[in-house]
């Protein structure tokens, strides 16, 4: 998992799961689907993109979980979003790197009122990551018609709630998240978390349960989210970091217990699944 900001906010790596892609793939026109790909079903069963594609549009939130700093992610991410949008006029993509109270930046990117020049500056100092590796996703929203939403709780919450916990917060703070803010049900992904925000040193018992609250918090907002724009009668491509999506837990799973299933989800790899690799998506596709 490559999230910088709760890497920040808890001051320690994170350990990333084995779904990353090759890096160095350039960055150009990413929705136009190249011959090919190779696709793989749960089962293992080699697909065909239109099969992938066909099922990920059957959603109400459809995920492609990414490793933030891979360009081949970010192009099959556009691509995915071109082909959405190709079925059904009523498509958005929301995005992890935006928190839902700067929605109002990511507006006026989309309607032309700000410039590219200025978003990226601002997209860099929020996210961290350039904004070159997510153009294509944005050139394919724009290309398409396709409303884009900020997903995020705001970082500062988030660090709050690590350092303190849930309790910590002033209740005006604690009224900006969710009113429902549970962990994971999935006891695969509760074990994938509790590894990953233990870091590379020993926890105390409250620190591990404010760092699994953290998590508990990022992703039941961008759930919460999610869900109410696809309330909207919408389908949501969610745009967030494998981390926040295998298993089909994190924000799907807290997305689907709000009303808006069903989910899917799909994963970059850079070879065909593994057996042990087959329950972290509902596909694959071989990421060049």
């Amino acid at each position: 998992m490559d999230l910088p900001a709760l890497a920040l906010a808890f001051g320690t790596a994170w350990t990333p799961v084995a779904v990353t892609a090759p890096k160095g793939v350039p960055v150009g026109p990413a929705f136009t689907v190249r011959s090919a790909p190779a696709v793989y079903d749960s089962l293992g069963a080699a697909r065909s993109w239109n099969d992938a594609l066909a099922d990920l549009a059957t959603a109400r939130v459809a995920a492609v979980g990414e490793s933030h700093d891979d360009a081949g992610h970010h192009r099959i991410q556009a691509e995915v979003l071109a082909a959405l949008a190709a079925r059904n006029p009523r498509v958005a993509v929301a995005f992890e790197m935006v928190g839902f109270e700067d929605q109002a930046v990511l507006d006026s990117f989309m309607s032309g009122a700000l410039s590219e020049a200025g978003f990226a500056v601002w997209w860099k100092k929020n996210w961290g990551y350039d904004f070159a590796l997510y153009k294509p996703i944005f050139d394919a929203a724009k290309a398409a018609g396709v409303p884009a939403y900020g997903l995020n709780a705001p970082i500062s919450l988030v660090k709050a709630v690590s350092r303190g916990g849930l309790s910590s917060l002033s209740p005006a703070d604690r009224a900006r998240l969710p009113f429902r803010i549970e962990q994971s049900a999935d006891a695969r992904y509760r074990a994938y978390v509790e590894e990953s925000v233990s870091g590379h040193g020993p926890l105390t018992p409250d620190q591990l349960k404010n760092r699994l609250e953290a998590m508990a918090v990022w992703n039941e907002t961008m759930g919460e989210k999610a869900a109410a724009i696809a309330a909207e009668g919408r389908t949501v491509l969610v745009v967030a970091g494998a981390g926040h999506v295998i298993f089909k837990a994190g924000v799907l799973e807290s997305a689907a217990r709000r009303g808006a299933g069903p989910v899917k989800s799909l994963l970059p790899q850079p070879a065909a699944p593994q057996a042990d690799e087959l329950a972290l998506a509902d596909w694959f596709r071989v990421s060049p």
